[in-house]
């Protein structure tokens, strides 16, 4: 694509060039590890018969460390598209678009540069998980090879909905307006999946409803490799099926991404 290298650099270039967008980036979900996460010991509640109901993790952190890599994607992506309206605003779209560039670039680099700030914001993220008292306790089997297949679930999630949130940038002119949407939607899609709790705690319609949901495919791919390491026939299946799900949306958001944009991307 025309343009797209130079136009990801400077999304990158914006970004590690204000760090204040990092810390800020990484707050909430360091809030919700060592707070929500340290606040409810499974141990109090009933030991290993409760610990069973969270696929066998020893501690929640434990548990609700994949939901929460998962939440920051969803999270980062879902805020890439206000860089194509605040762009817009300030008349540098303007610019890209007569100049020989291909449109769907303008809107790629901005994706490519929000996956590229969730794979440190995920180093971040377990680096704390690790150190922080009575934290997460990665399984012995765990290998590099989980570690890529970890981070390719997070990069999927973080690439779809950024995908998602960039087509309705698109049309838009007004911040506010995805702003709304953003908070509108960002609470339903991170309760009604699996990425806090499990689907036996859940009552069974929003279980059946977190079942389709993309956040909770990647957040149980997550949570499979950190708290088994070496998965079984059986789960090797359930983790297959859920990677299969998330790569298969992440090709057709590309495709959606590129003729949207090219279409319809405007000044």
């Amino acid at each position: 694509m025309s343009g797209l290298a130079p136009l990801t650099v400077r999304e990158i270039k914006k970004w590690y060039r204000n760090p204040v967008y990092l810390i800020v980036g990484l707050l909430q979900p360091v809030f919700w590890i060592i707070l929500f996460g340290s606040a409810f010991d499974i141990s109090k509640f009933g030991g290993p018969f409760v610990s069973s109901f969270f696929d066998g993790a020893p501690d929640y952190i434990t548990y609700m460390i994949g939901g929460i890599l998962t939440i920051t994607g969803l999270f980062t992506g879902m805020f890439s598209g206000i860089n194509i309206i605040w762009d817009r605003r300030l008349g540098i779209l303007q610019r890209f678009l007569v100049s020989p560039i291909k449109r769907s670039s303008i809107v790629f680099s901005r994706i490519i540069a929000s996956v590229v700030r969730i794979i440190v914001q995920v180093v971040i993220l377990i680096a704390i998980a690790l150190i922080i008292p009575d934290g997460l306790k990665i399984s012995h089997s765990f290998t590099i090879v989980d570690a890529l297949l970890m981070v390719a679930a997070v990069l999927m999630i973080s690439f779809i909905f950024s995908s998602i949130f960039s087509i309705i940038a698109i049309r838009m002119t007004r911040m506010e307006t995805i702003m709304g949407i953003t908070n509108l939607v960002n609470l339903p899609l991170m309760f009604a999946s699996y990425a806090l709790f499990p689907p036996d705690l859940m009552v069974s319609w929003l279980s059946d409803v977190a079942k389709y949901n993309p956040v909770s495919w990647s957040a149980e791919s997550i949570r499979l490799l950190i708290i088994y390491g070496n998965l079984s026939g059986s789960q090797m299946s359930t983790f297959a099926s859920y990677m299969i799900y998330l790569f298969i949306l992440t090709v057709i958001m590309i495709l959606l991404v590129y003729f949207v944009s090219e279409s319809g991307i405007k000044e």
